[in-house]
Order: structure tokens, then C-alpha cells, then sequence
């Protein structure tokens, strides 16, 4: 049996969040962790299209070189999404001494959390995580973006 993860919500809200790496995923992890009011640090030598205009804008800050020890210091969690596996692992093992929650996107094993797909509908949030296909948990959460609004005009009904 695989063991699934236990849901828990962190409050980034102005809280140093690091990535890793400047590919589409890290760009996709940048915009989640943004949409939660987090200071994204970038580090890495080159970014994809979409990093780069999100520093031109001021979005995150980019430090444009390679991982070194100590990077994680002072973030609240850590994303390792470089390009080299041994890299990443060495981000893991240091996040793991310091217990800041990392997540490792290759090998994903290294990591301690997964990130969850995320519904946000007014002042409600709906995460999506588990042992299945990308593609899957992408079209659960888009089916429940489109459900989200018809539950939440029906909220004014009792609870039993």
C-alpha cells in the first residue's frame, strides 16, 4: 500500500519560500506559492520565459547561479527542481537537518511533501494530491473549479 500524504495548510503569507531551478516547473511552483502571499527566491543560473518576466516584474527575486550549501537557511519551505538529480538530493538532505519541508522533483522520494494541485473559489481552498497520473489529479481539479461555485451558493442550507 502506498503511503498517501497528510493534507496540511501552511500560512507563506510573507514568508521566504526557495526554489531551485528555473524550469517550467519551477515556474509553475513560483505562481502557486505566489498565489499564498509567498516571497519566492529563485536560484538558478538560467530561468524559463516565464520566470524571467516574473523577475523583470519584480514578481520574485532571481539569484542566478547554482545551488550552494546554506541557500535554505532562511526559507519557510524549499522547491529542489533543478536539472541534476545529485543536486537536488543534496538540497533535500540539507532541508531535512534544518526541518524545512522540501519538495524534490526528481527523485521525488527525496522529498518530504507533495504539491498538490489547488482550487481557489472566493475564501475557499481545495487541494488535489495522490498516487496517480499528473494528467489525473489535473482533471479532478479542474472539474472541481468548475463545481466549487454552484456548492458555494448553496452554503446557506443547514448542516445536519
Amino acid at each position: 500500500m502506498v503511503s498517501l500524504g497528510f493534507p496540511l495548510y501552511i500560512n507563506l503569507d510573507g514568508n521566504n519560500c526557495t526554489i531551485f531551478g528555473g524550469s517550467e516547473k519551477a515556474l509553475r511552483r513560483a505562481v502557486a506559492l505566489r498565489q499564498f502571499g509567498a516571497k519566492v527566491t529563485v536560484i538558478s543560473p538560467t530561468l524559463c520565459a516565464g520566470l524571467e518576466q516574473m523577475s523583470l516584474n519584480g514578481e520574485i527575486r532571481h539569484i542566478p547561479r547554482k545551488y550552494f550549501r546554506g541557500d535554505c537557511t532562511s526559507a519557510q519551505l524549499c522547491i529542489a527542481a533543478t536539472d541534476e538529480p545529485s543536486t537536488n538530493v543534496a538540497i533535500s538532505t540539507e532541508c531535512k537537518a534544518k526541518a524545512i519541508p522540501v519538495e524534490v522533483t526528481n527523485p521525488k522520494e527525496y522529498g518530504n511533501f507533495t504539491f498538490p494541485r489547488v482550487v481557489i473559489q472566493e475564501d475557499v481552498v481545495v487541494s488535489v494530491a495522490g498516487d496517480v497520473p499528473s494528467e489525473k489529479l489535473r482533471r479532478l481539479r479542474d472539474r472541481l473549479q468548475q463545481a466549487i461555485p454552484g456548492m458555494l451558493e448553496h452554503d446557506d442550507e443547514p448542516e445536519k
